[in-house]
């Protein structure tokens, strides 16, 4: 089987992140918990005290940012005393943007250069079809500039990919069910447009790019509406190429281990972490 479990028992687990020296993190929206994965066991690293949507590590300094809706604001790591046996310590980061405050971060990455990219959608029913409150944006690499590059005008933005040569950004609009594309063209403009429209379930949730550029979407449904949960591929060309299978229907999070062989997925209404071998 491709499909094995590498930890499981704690539900609304979402996120699945390595940090630089390749544990993988996942966060748990309920308890506020950020765990890694020892072993097959989750050991919890620090709680936010809120609601974490998302974790992101930064690819050169290793530092761990969270995205959390309860507080909504996209929280840091502070550098702890060498030797501390305390968790570690959080600060808020971005908490709004032109004195408004943000509706709750849903998800961060960074690019190459260490520019940042983010969605504020809010908890889930916040920003709706009806409401299309949420928004996309972007963080200079020296923290200079917050600008948006969609501003509320989303169906709740929940999942952000970078193409590998980062000039083309991937966001899932979970209620309009669809992907959008954003493509740089000159170097800072960014240009929205749909991308690929789904039918059926609640929407795409959360998407990751591999390394030749084909696009893993994971999509979205409700306990007891879907009995498995179904992870799309989608070529660069825009074509589907493959859909991947997995039990439980709330899909929550996808990331590919350095070598691009192990897809690893989280599901949040039983609360597994699931690790697919592309290869087999």
């Amino acid at each position: 089987m491709p499909l094995e479990k590498v930890a499981e028992g704690i539900p609304s687990l979402s996120s699945p992140t390595f940090n630089k020296e390749g544990v993988l993190h996942v966060c748990c929206t309920q308890s506020g918990a950020v765990y890694k994965v020892v072993d097959g066991s989750l050991q919890e690293v620090l709680n936010t005290q809120g609601q974490p949507a998302a974790l992101c590590f930064d690819p050169n300094l290793g530092t761990l940012y969270v995205c959390d809706l309860m507080h909504q604001a996209i929280l840091r790591e502070e550098e702890e005393d060498e030797g501390s046996s305390q968790q570690p310590l959080l600060a808020e980061w971005v908490t709004e943007h032109e004195g408004r405050l943000l509706r709750g971060p849903t998800a961060m990455v960074f690019d190459s250069t260490g520019n940042v990219f983010f969605t504020d959608s809010g908890p889930m029913g916040d920003t709706t079809i009806a409401n299309p409150k949420a928004s996309v944006y972007y963080i200079a690499c020296d923290a200079s500039l917050l600008q948006p590059l969609a501003l509320e005008c989303l169906a709740h933005a929940s999942g952000l990919a970078l193409s590998p040569d980062g000039q083309t950004l991937y966001v899932s609009e979970t209620m309009n069910n669809r992907v959008l594309r954003f493509a740089q063209r000159p170097s800072g403009v960014w240009h929205m447009s749909v991308y690929f429209n789904f039918s059926g379930g609640l929407g795409p949730i959360a998407c990751v790019c591999d390394n030749m550029g084909a696009l893993y979407v994971a999509r979205y449904d409700f306990r007891g509406s879907a009995t498995e949960g179904i992870i799309s591929i989608i070529l660069p060309s825009g074509q589907l190429h493959a859909e991947l299978a997995i039990p439980g229907s709330e899909v929550s999070g996808l990331c590919f281990d350095a070598d691009f062989r192990y897809l690893y997925i989280t599901e949040a209404s039983v609360g597994v972490v699931y690790r697919y071998d592309l290869l087999e």
